[in-house]
């Protein structure tokens, strides 16, 4: 704060008074009343999710004397506004909508090409130290029209849980690597109450909604959603071939799995030992591990998803930290999620909280691996694509390709049928964006 403030005196005239001789008994006193006053906290409104959905300091409890330490250095208040994870988006959309300045830093997951006209490009200002330590794919999901206008800050690639034991009891050592195997393992595990495999296919729409899964077996089988020019391109056999393995498992397939909207509800199943696979986040390894809720602690692994014709392919979770560009405090800002993504609070916070890193140094730190022993497993799956195929209208299209999806794993049409009528209705969904 400039220490003159308060003077009516600009700087030209203060300097005027300087050039007087006998105008030094005056000028102490004008400097006396003018003694700088300390500056006030800068405040800092934060939107994020409540916990135990992915938080930073301050809502999560990890690294919290790390950020009131930060806090007091930069002379910065974090207020911080913690809703459960389903109000964000609308949240979000109600302070854009509304053209006044709301939150400096914003949680998105999946968003940012929707909100992209409201955000701040600030990924250049940070350290490129800390730049080349995150994963270059983990950028896709943050980037619109060439910028960059989010930083993910947590490896969340779906990859597969398996219980162990009911392998070794079919005599299978190894989890399954292919489309094949896993039909057939899961089909051997599948009776007397309990199934090979488990899902949550209640949500259409959405990151872990049902036409996210689709999207993981349509990479795998070397497909997209969009073409080069945006597009839609899945009408073809590969958006087929996707639908019909996930057809073809479904009578392995708990049949609660048509109903469970969230992935929680498919977890607690497979958690239960009712269900012997499932894809899963990685911090469902922690919930799944906790003897209090889980029937399989110790009895489960991760391994990567198995590979279709084209291989292996994921999607990601896609929770990032943007800033707003009506934010009177973009500096700051920008600190503050270099401070989020400091080495040392990366760490606390997937060995506090369960939720990996993004960094890569954290994740190959064996400290990391023993607490998170899937750590190796969703770096190695962060190998092989992991596009969610995000826009501004994706919640739009995933509802039309989920919905369609959904009647397919009912039995009440083709997987041609299917992928063409959402292909349809994508289709017209782009046009009206175009």
């Amino acid at each position: 704060m400039n220490s003159y403030i308060n003077s009516k005196l600009s700087r030209r005239e203060f300097l005027k008074i300087t050039a007087v001789g006998s105008a030094g008994l005056a000028m102490s006193q004008f400097l006396s009343g003018c003694a700088p006053k300390k500056s006030e906290k800068v405040k800092m409104n934060v939107l994020v999710p409540a916990a135990p959905d992915p938080a930073p300091p301050g809502v999560a409890k990890f690294a919290e004397d790390a950020f009131a330490t930060w806090q007091a250095e930069h002379n910065v208040e974090v207020v911080y506004e913690a809703p459960p994870w389903p109000q964000l988006h609308d949240k979000m959309a109600t302070s854009f909508a509304s053209g006044k300045y709301t939150y400096d830093v914003m949680y998105n997951c999946g968003w940012v090409p929707e909100f992209a006209d409201y955000l701040y490009d600030f990924v250049d200002k940070l350290p490129a130290d800390l730049i080349s330590d995150l994963p270059t794919s983990s950028f896709s999901t943050v980037t619109w029209k060439g910028k960059k206008l989010g930083v993910v800050f947590t490896l969340s690639l779906l990859t597969l849980f398996y219980n162990k034991e009911h392998l070794e009891s079919i005599g299978v050592k190894e989890p399954p690597k292919t489309w094949d195997e896993l039909k057939g393992v899961a089909k051997e595990l599948t009776g007397g109450g309990r199934y090979g495999w488990v899902l949550n296919y209640g949500a259409p729409e959405g990151i872990g909604g049902v036409a996210s899964y689709w999207m993981v077996y349509l990479q795998q089988v070397g497909g997209k959603v969009y073409d080069e020019n945006g597009n839609p391109a899945f009408n073809n056999e590969a958006g087929v071939d996707a639908l019909q393995f996930m057809m073809d498992l479904m009578p392995y397939t708990d049949p609660g799995s048509i109903s469970y909207v969230g992935i929680n509800d498919a977890t607690n199943v497979f958690a239960s030992g009712q269900a012997s696979m499932m894809m899963n986040w990685p911090f469902m390894y922690t919930a799944a591990s906790d003897p209090s809720t889980s029937k399989v602690v110790g009895k489960f692994g991760t391994a990567i998803l198995p590979a279709g014709s084209a291989g292996s392919a994921s999607i990601d979770g896609t929770d990032a930290y943007t800033i707003a560009k009506l934010s009177p405090n973009q500096d700051l800002a920008t600190k503050l999620i270099e401070f989020y993504l400091d080495k040392d609070i990366q760490k606390r916070q997937v060995l506090d909280t369960g939720w990996l890193p993004i960094r890569m140094s954290v994740l190959n730190d064996p400290e990391v691996q023993e607490k998170a022993p899937n750590a190796a497993v969703v770096l190695e799956q962060a190998k092989y694509p992991y596009d969610s195929f995000v826009t501004p209208d994706y919640n739009a299209v995933t509802t039309a390709i989920g919905v369609e999806i959904q009647k397919a794993l009912s039995g009440a049409q083709t997987a041609a049928e299917t992928i063409q009528n959402a292909f349809d209705q994508v289709t017209e969904i782009i046009k009206k964006r175009q």
